[in-house]
């Protein structure tokens, strides 16, 4: 049976969104460099930059430095500064993290609330619900969208928690449809992992590696992987992987799992059992392992766990880059050196492919899952499953207010 074609409307919107992408996620570009990095021709780039430009979602600037040639300088574009902006949201165990950002991820305000004990699913909801009007009130122009980066497993139509363990007693929770009713923009949902990968993706060592891994270190562990540019859709619980059959037994029905090794929380339980202190986060944790021999060995310990984990991904899918986020950057930093050394040396993936596996941290601190949440809605844009037209009128009914 011979498939179905793409339409020359299909291939616009492509080519349309796929501009986008290099807009909102360079500092500023030129058409020529569209084009040259797009492999679109300089009139299909002109065409949609003078869409974009009639609409007033980007703008025109004139290079502060340029060499002197024949012919007209070259303009810059880059997002209009009144263009409509993204709201996100952090859902984690603890807390409730808001930021408003503009499509090139510039922060424009921020909001946060505590979850506190006896919390249900409809409280918890009024502190979105809140936080979100907090980021509103923070600009006058138009939101395009709400992206929700939480924690648990999201179910298949990006709606809501499918399952999650330790929240209150809440086992799952739908999201999209009482957001999207109270406010009236489109909202996504996304594990924390995957939000955070998409913004390494975009806006991190995305730009530097086309494959990668993302590992975050919270009360959990999970990771996001990156192949070619795309974000591969996979639950990522890696803190569920049984590093001990015969080990303690965990919340998802296993025993032995790796997050009761090397998480945040099992990391900071042994520090405070073994040290005789109360620590509250892994940076103060870490701190205290740069002056203690036995809070350091907790964390070798912990690493070293962590880099067998990690190893059991590379084995499946392999790519040349490992990005320890979420609390995963407060490690000390010569564990870092020491897990890339660990899984160099067992590793057998990289044999294929003849690339060893490199540690790094993540681009944006302990933010990357905050500002992902920012990155789920303009995912949408760059695939070009939000309506562009959508966004175009929102930008052009700004500008003309």
């Amino acid at each position: 049976m011979k498939k179905p074609g793409i339409n020359l409307s299909e291939v616009k919107e492509r080519n349309r969104a796929s501009v986008l992408r290099l807009l909102c996620t360079a500092p500023s570009i030129t058409r020529s460099e569209l084009s040259e990095q797009l492999c679109l021709s300089p009139m299909t780039v002109t065409n949609i930059t003078s869409e974009l430009l009639g609409a007033r979602l980007i703008e025109e600037v004139t290079p502060l430095s340029h060499v002197k040639a024949p012919g007209r300088t070259p303009m810059l574009l880059r997002i209009a500064p009144d263009s409509p902006v993204v709201a996100g949201v952090l859902l984690t165990k603890c807390h409730v993290f808001g930021i408003l950002s503009d499509l090139s991820l510039h922060p424009l305000g921020r909001a946060h609330c505590t979850l506190d004990e006896g919390e249900t699913e409809q409280s918890i909801l009024k502190k979105i619900f809140s936080i979100v009007r907090q980021l509103l009130a923070c600009t006058t122009r138009p939101c395009c969208g709400l992206g929700i980066s939480a924690a648990g497993v999201v179910n298949p139509e990006n709606s809501g928690i499918a399952y999650i363990t330790d929240f209150f007693g809440v086992q799952s929770m739908e999201l999209r449809e009482p957001l999207e009713t109270r406010f009236g923009f489109p909202v996504y949902v996304y594990n924390d992992m995957q939000a955070a990968g998409l913004c390494e993706l975009y806006f991190g060592w995305g730009r530097q590696e086309e494959s990668f891994l993302y590992v975050g270190v919270t009360n959990g562990l999970g990771a996001a992987t990156v192949m070619h540019h795309e974000p591969l859709d996979a639950c990522g619980e890696m803190g569920h992987i049984s590093v001990d059959s015969d080990g303690p037994h965990c919340n998802c029905g296993s025993n032995g799992c790796l997050e009761l090794y090397a998480s945040t929380t099992a990391i900071l339980r042994r520090i405070g059992q073994e040290c005789g202190v109360h620590l509250t986060d892994l940076a103060q944790a870490a701190q205290l392992a740069m002056r203690d021999r036995t809070a350091y060995t907790i964390f070798y310990n912990a690493a070293s766990r962590l880099a067998y984990g990690i190893n059991n991904y590379l084995n499946l899918i392999s790519v040349p880059l490992v990005i320890l986020g979420h609390d995963g950057v407060f490690l000390p930093e010569e564990l870092l050196g020491e897990m890339e050394k660990l899984v160099v040396r067992m590793n057998v993936a990289m044999h294929q492919n003849r690339t060893r596996p490199r540690f790094v941290c993540s681009s944006f601190g302990d933010e990357a899952p905050m500002l992902g949440s920012i990155c789920t809605v303009l995912l949408q844009m760059f695939r070009g499953s939000y309506p562009i037209e959508r966004l175009l009128s929102q930008s052009a009914g700004a500008a003309g207010e």
